[in-house]
């Protein structure tokens, strides 16, 4: 008997039919899962963001994290409902240039590029100094970080090309790690601060649980760094044409990745905030999880602590180097960016060219970062911006969703909920935290924020105009149906 032959994946004008694809049904739900909650680095962000959420919501750290993660649910349902109408690659860009404007879908995938970005730069250069502290050394060491950045750094970049299933390999085996530590760290800090109030730890009062702590927290601020740690999530969403059953297992990914990674991230903060002084969390504000290891557990605790941080660290930037060379390979594959970034490797079924360029672009920037001071101050500046952006792209998202199904929303009750309600609600959430964001950067940051977007503008025309990409050209769709259908690739 001859088995069933697997329809052709379409592909946009101009595009060769005989071109190498991406690896379809590379990887599965829980695979998904684990890179959605790996761009998320919950060992990497609660060490270097525990200090700075305390002091803003003055120990209320666990109202932010819990209104965080609901809105990002709202937001992350609403990436799981139109990756059910079209599975690419591109994510945000694709969905908001069929359902609102092919214009405001560059402008977006524009912004996603220079936010992913400025993520992965952030992470290359945090290798080094995470990795010094491991192995006992000065984090200041130049030449030591710059080693550090380049062996692991080419480490992490090489593994995305070779393949998308060599790369989930290593996430199951860091998440395994990574995850145990630092729960098992949470379960002694709970039984520490919570039942047995080892002498040294703070003692929780129902002032925890309260927009203001024990009396001078500021909400607004604790909102912003909460979001802000929590991004990331989305990491697996941009594997969806490389993931089984791609019309629900990304999305379904997506969802589980923020409720699980939202629980993690409650459990830390709401623990680790009460093992020492304030003072003493505030001193070691840099690798604050590093310091709930050495309270808890001695020398022993801070190695096996940092070496939780460093496995994050890996595996958010191996992470983000795939992520952003996916949505890159997307937008070329419709022509508005150079074509050879939509090239696939035959071999590995990877954009080689895009991720290879990217992290090759980031070690060197991160180099640049560590030895020449008058540009890294511009760099910091920069990357300041990121957060801002995520907000922005995510609150799209949650637009475009109930803008694409708006005429479905009045079937039902569950539709107007699921489908209007809730996505809007996670957008309004994240403009708000746009806008607090955007009003507390210096004006060398707006300055940057205009200077993206202008650039953005620029590169639009030459898409539009020079590249004629067809997708200017694409038909604005509306939702016909709730159901999952098949809209894989590019079409």
């Amino acid at each position: 008997m001859t088995a069933p032959t697997e329809p052709a994946q379409p592909r946009a004008p101009g595009v060769d039919a005989a071109a190498p694809t991406l690896e379809k049904n590379a990887i599965g739900l829980v695979r998904s899962t684990i890179f959605a909650m790996a761009g998320a680095a919950p060992g990497q962000t609660v060490a270097i963001t525990l200090a700075i959420l305390v002091a803003a919501s003055a120990y209320g750290t666990i109202l932010p994290v819990i209104l965080t993660t609901a809105g990002l649910l709202c937001v992350a349902l609403a990436f799981h409902r139109l990756n059910m109408w079209r599975q690419n690659a591109g994510a945000t860009y694709e969905w908001v240039s069929r359902a609102f404007s092919p214009y405001v879908g560059f402008l977006v995938g524009w912004l996603m590029l220079v936010a992913f970005t400025l993520f992965v730069l952030i992470d290359v250069i945090t290798i080094g100094p995470s990795v010094l502290a491991l192995l006992g050394m000065s984090p200041s060491n130049q030449w030591g970080g710059a080693i550090a950045i380049v062996l692991i750094g080419s480490f992490l970049t090489l593994t995305a090309v070779r393949g998308i299933r060599l790369s989930a390999r290593i996430q199951v085996v860091v998440a395994l790690l990574e995850y145990s530590i630092v729960t098992v760290f949470a379960v002694w800090a709970f039984i520490a601060v919570f039942i047995v109030h080892k002498a040294g730890t703070i003692h929780p009062t129902t002032q925890w649980l309260t927009f203001h702590g024990t009396g001078a927290g500021v909400f607004g601020a604790s909102m912003i760094i909460a979001v802000a740690s929590l991004s990331g999530w989305d990491g697996g969403i941009y594997l969806n044409e490389e993931t089984s059953t791609p019309e629900k297992n990304p999305g379904r990914g997506a969802v589980l990745g923020v409720a699980l990674t939202g629980l993690l991230f409650l459990i830390m903060y709401g623990t680790y905030q009460g093992v020492g002084p304030s003072s003493q969390l505030q001193a070691h504000s840099a690798n604050a999880i590093a310091w709930v290891g050495q309270t808890l557990g001695g020398t022993a605790g801070d190695r096996i602590m940092s070496f939780a941080v460093v496995i994050s660290v890996l595996a958010t930037t191996q992470v983000a180097i795939i992520g952003t060379a996916r949505v890159a390979y997307s937008m070329a594959r419709d022509r508005v960016l150079p074509r050879r970034l939509g090239n696939i490797s035959e071999r590995y079924r990877t954009p080689a060219f895009a991720t290879m360029l990217l992290g090759g672009t980031m070690i060197l920037l991160a180099l640049i970062d560590i030895f020449a001071t008058s540009v890294s101050s511009a760099m910091t500046t920069i990357i300041n911006t990121s957060g801002v952006l995520y907000a922005v792209f995510y609150a799209v998202t949650g637009i475009a969703a109930a803008w694409y199904y708006r005429r479905l929303l009045l079937q039902s009750a569950k539709n107007a909920i699921m489908l209007g309600l809730l996505p809007l609600a996670g957008a309004a959430l994240l403009i708000w935290v746009a806008v607090k964001g955007t009003q507390a950067l210096t004006q060398a940051e707006l300055n940057a924020l205009i200077v993206i977007g202008v650039l953005g503008v620029i590169m639009m025309l030459v898409a539009a105009r020079y590249y004629k990409a067809p997708i200017f050209k694409a038909k604005i769709e509306t939702a016909e149906t709730t159901e999952a259908v098949s809209n894989f690739g590019a079409k």
